[in-house]
């Protein structure tokens, strides 16, 4: 049960617990997935939560779109598991709506001259690669002799550079990092937005040795989604809290003798609640906008954060009128290819049941920096650009899709750039004050990463919470 009839059953059921242990009220400001996990861990601590959600849905960038048959995914179309997601996937009895995706489908693709080339997966594969020549193959095994290096703001681009040369770069990261976060690898940091390459680097001396040795290890898991999308997952979490309340906007934050004072409208209703702990589970420029008076510091930096837009057409062609097999898991069409997309990802190889047995589903993606040249954003050209570039790459003979449909995410990911660094740095410190961050621009942009967070948020509240109770 969700709302204030939720809370009053809560509190009866649970009074005791709360006022001679815990103590504690937290707010939690968002109900993306990062917020949603945090309350189901403070819950299970039985810590006194509520969790505010302007809007009447949940699960932020992490959205299923149901429409004519199709199953469109608005944001991630796969997850990668890790021991947290595993275990709340498993505490949510969801493992029956697990859908893995099948190794045949693994296979990633990179255009090159017109022509899509496989990214080599092994020793073989790669020295039979067309997409390298032979000078760059000798450079890009190269790599397990260059020695690690700690280098101060690193970027993506040139961690690259560094490790492999730019050729590499170019076909391969950068379009990856345009589908990724829409922006630039020649601006993002390294060990922000790809820690695992340096950790790579720092645990083996190299990452393609790395890399090797964890595939031995079988560190590599597949990735997978859920029968009904990926919005099963936020949903199925909802539905598990008792603090959850929907339409109601957080308009100011103060902090007064140590409380947080959350100012909240509810269908014009206006109510003001205190708090001992305060987690912003928001995007950063959301965030910025609530604690502009009351951290003005933070509230700078985080409206320095970027968030380029990021468009994601889904596409539906019938099987017979496509010349290419769809065998794998998508493409990657580097800027060197005056491509419109960034690429696109293979649905219907991936999943059966997101479009018809006779149809393909194809998701592209246009970063921000190719979408500049759309201003104002022209949906009807911009989907018959996508149309041609499509039926150029994959032999598409329909002169018109069976179906297409455009999602526009004005503020898409964060980028995890310079500017980045200090609101980071501030809000590691505002822990002390009660202030914690549940959010993509801060745990990282993954979907486990995010829950991961949210668990050692919540660790951090219950342990503050215990201390608290054995003083008093």
């Amino acid at each position: 049960m969700h709302g204030p009839a939720g809370i009053l059953l809560h509190k009866a059921a649970n009074s005791k617990s709360l006022q001679e242990v815990k103590r504690m009220r937290v707010a939690i400001i968002g109900a993306g997935i990062s917020g949603l996990s945090l309350a189901y861990y403070l819950q299970r601590q039985g810590i006194a939560y509520d969790l505010f959600e302007a809007g009447s849905e949940v699960g932020g960038n992490m959205r299923t779109l149901q429409k004519n048959g199709y199953t469109f995914e608005l944001g991630p179309n796969t997850l990668q598991m890790n021991e947290d997601l595993l275990q709340l996937i498993t505490e949510l009895k969801l493992e029956t709506e697990l859908l893995p995706l099948t190794p045949r489908n693994n296979k990633r693709y990179v255009l090159h001259d017109g022509q899509l080339h496989a990214v080599p997966s092994c020793p073989k594969s790669f020295l039979s690669n067309g997409l390298f020549s032979k000078e760059d193959k000798y450079r890009i095994l190269q790599e397990r002799k260059q020695p690690p290096a700690e280098v101060e703001n690193e970027t993506v681009s040139d961690f690259f550079e560094r490790r492999f040369g730019v050729k590499q770069m170019d076909f391969l990261a950068a379009p990856l990092i345009s589908g990724l976060y829409g922006g630039d690898p020649r601006q993002l940091l390294v060990n922000k937005a790809h820690p695992e390459l340096k950790e790579l680097e720092a645990a083996y001396g190299s990452v393609l040795e790395g890399m090797v040795q964890r595939k031995k290890r079988g560190v590599f898991q597949r990735a997978f989604s859920f029968r009904n999308g990926m919005s099963t997952l936020p949903q199925a979490i909802a539905d598990k809290l008792i603090s959850l309340h929907l339409d109601h906007k957080v308009e100011y934050i103060s902090r007064i003798r140590g409380k947080y004072i959350i100012s909240c409208n509810t269908n014009g209703d206006h109510d003001n609640e205190e708090y001992d702990k305060l987690v912003l589970a928001l995007p950063a420029h959301q965030a910025a906008e609530l604690i502009e008076f009351t951290y003005p510091g933070l509230s700078a930096a985080l409206q320095n954060i970027k968030y380029p837009p990021m468009a994601v057409v889904h596409t539906v062609y019938n099987r017979a009128e496509v010349g290419h097999p769809l065998q794998g898991f998508g493409a990657l069409h580097p800027w060197e290819e005056q491509s419109y997309t960034s690429g696109s990802i293979w649905t219907s190889s991936l999943f059966e049941n997101r479009c018809r047995p006779h149809e393909v589903l194809l998701t592209s993606y246009i970063s921000g920096d190719r979408l500049n040249g759309q201003a104002p954003l022209d949906e009807a050209a911009l989907l018959r650009q996508v149309h041609q570039e499509l039926s150029e790459t994959y032999q598409i003979k329909a002169l018109a899709p069976v179906y297409q449909h455009l999602h526009l995410w004005c503020n898409a990911m964060p980028q995890f750039d310079l500017y980045i660094e200090d609101a980071h740095q501030m809000a590691e410190v505002l822990e002390d004050d009660g202030l914690f961050i549940a959010a993509n621009w801060y745990a990282g942009v993954s979907v486990p990463a995010c829950v991961r967070e949210a668990k050692t948020i919540a660790a951090k509240i219950n342990t503050d919470t215990v201390s608290r109770s054995i003083a008093e």
